[in-house]
């Protein structure tokens, strides 16, 4: 819900990160009070961010590979940002959030669901797919709220069974991660941030067959918009920029055979 209201609002402004017409029509149809998220500036605009930076990334790699697994999915409307007319998509998650997600948005051909828990890798079984057929998994705004050691876990069965894939997700360093209760957001719902990391390359050293193949600092990007900032913050964007310099970053991994 924090996501989807964050490019909602973004959406509707003038100067858009990124456009999501279909996030705007969503949040008209949901009975759920979005209004204790709209002091979250800081996280309505470092959401846009991310959704920005992987999209992008997603464009990218669907110009050559035509398939994409979107894992813990949520209520995330990516297909209709990046749908390039060949692509094929899936959205993986707890069979509640799927039968919500169906009433909101209709499965497709191309664009399918897959109702179940990131853990019950039956879900790897349900993918088409022709053997070697490269394939991109996404996990967006979920690797903060694993355990490191269900983040290994996941990576691992990947590594076992989808490969070749690459993997995409974002990650905060480990003192983010123990601030749930400080986060302008997250604070207001009873989840909270389990895990952070703040050497990416460690991942390399986890034993699962991976190579770090970029990390993207999407929050250094806060500088770029004073605008956006409350006033207190633009006099101190230099320190802005330091505190969030290694916090919020996304990760692209090749799943190595």
């Amino acid at each position: 819900m924090i996501t989807l209201y964050a490019r909602s609002i973004e959406t509707q402004r003038e100067d858009a990160i990124v456009h999501d017409p279909q996030a705007v029509e969503m949040i008209e149809r949901l009975d759920y009070d979005f209004s204790k998220y709209q002091k979250g500036w800081a996280s309505q605009l470092g959401v846009s961010l991310r959704v920005r930076a992987i999209d992008n990334r997603v464009k990218h790699f669907i110009e050559t590979h035509p398939k994409a697994l979107n894992l813990g999915a949520g209520l995330c409307t990516r297909f209709s940002r990046v749908d390039n007319g060949e692509i094929r998509w899936y959205d993986v998650d707890f069979p509640e959030v799927i039968d919500l997600k169906q009433k909101l948005i209709a499965p497709t051909d191309r664009y399918r669901y897959i109702a179940r828990s990131l853990f019950d890798f039956a879900w790897i079984d349900e993918i088409q797919r022709e053997p070697q057929q490269p394939l991109l998994i996404i996990l967006e705004g979920v690797a903060p709220y694993l355990t490191e050691a269900e983040v290994k876990s996941l990576l691992q069965a990947i590594r076992n069974r989808c490969t070749p894939a690459t993997v995409i997700f974002d990650v905060l360093n480990q003192k983010s991660a123990r601030n749930s209760k400080r986060h302008d957001t997250v604070s207001k719902t009873n989840a909270e941030f389990k895990w952070g990391i703040d050497r990416a390359q460690d991942i390399e050293n986890w034993g699962i067959g991976m190579q770090l193949q970029a990390e993207e600092f999407y929050l250094n990007e806060f500088v770029n918009y004073p605008e956006r900032l409350p006033l207190w913050a633009r006099y101190i964007r230099s320190l802005l920029a330091q505190l969030f310099a290694n916090s919020g970053r996304v990760l692209q991994v090749q799943m190595l055979s």
